[in-house]
């Protein structure tokens, strides 16, 4: 991944090049899936690939890493990659960026399961939120006042899933604890007791576990909105919590994006 990530500037040649080109063939998904594992050392999946249309001659390859899709741009014979973003000049639009947020969004299927997994909630109203938090995670102490008070000035509920990382030892019995003390928000970070193991809390969160990994959650803090839309750790900014109450026009899919 860092060898990709690292490859930021675009030629402006190749790309005057690529303009003159012929319509683009673009590999089909496991060509791109086989020469992308040359450079990309961490599991992924290559969700889409299709010809960029505003520069002939690159196809566009997106991928997910987890929950988290990556534009590359590649040739036809997936030789060649660039990494960076595309912008229309005469709009000032980012494609790249347009691409990533189309695809930073999960199914009506895996919201309502999270739904079901859902550990401790704290506030009211119509609006929600699942944060996936893990009790020893130094992002998501960081987090979690902050969303806290963002929750409470917007009326939004807070829906808890807890997912103790391996990384960090002791996350899973307090977790465990937490679910069989029937803990609440303000304890998901505070020192607690582990000698409370009920087999209630193991199935639950061995559950949170199994499915969360199932669909490529692989670290913590994530939110996932109510729209399905998703930040995977720390946002940057309010307007980036606000779009995931946010209501949207574009149906949710009934899975995953294909391509």
């Amino acid at each position: 991944m860092k060898k990709i990530l690292g490859i930021m500037t675009v030629s402006l040649i190749l790309l005057y090049a690529c303009k003159a080109s012929p319509q683009t063939s673009c590999p089909d998904k496991t060509k791109a899936q086989t020469s992308l594992s040359k450079l990309i050392n961490r599991d992924f999946t290559v969700e889409r690939v299709q010809p960029l249309k505003e520069i002939k001659g690159l196809c566009e390859v997106v991928v997910k890493v987890g929950l988290r899709p990556i534009v590359v741009y590649t040739d036809p014979q997936v030789k060649n990659i660039v990494v960076g973003n595309v912008f229309n000049i005469d709009t000032k639009e980012n494609l790249t960026q347009k691409t990533v947020e189309s695809y930073m969004v999960v199914s009506r299927d895996i919201l309502q399961k999270l739904e079901g997994l859902t550990n401790i909630t704290y506030g009211k109203g119509d609006k929600f939120v699942y944060y996936i938090s893990d009790p020893d995670c130094p992002f998501c102490i960081r987090l979690s006042p902050m969303l806290k008070e963002w929750a409470d000035k917007n009326n939004v509920q807070i829906k808890v899933i807890l997912y103790p990382l391996p990384i960090h030892p002791e996350a899973k019995k307090k977790s465990i604890s937490m679910v069989c003390d029937g803990k609440g928000y303000d304890d998901i970070h505070k020192k607690v007791s582990t000698k409370n193991q009920c087999e209630k809390g193991k199935k639950a969160i061995e559950e949170n576990i199994r499915f969360l990994q199932s669909i490529g959650v692989s670290g913590t803090p994530t939110l996932i909105g109510m729209n399905g839309r998703y930040l995977v750790g720390v946002p940057q900014s309010l307007s980036e919590l606000n779009r995931l109450v946010q209501t949207t026009s574009s149906p949710l899919p009934e899975n995953k994006p294909e391509g």
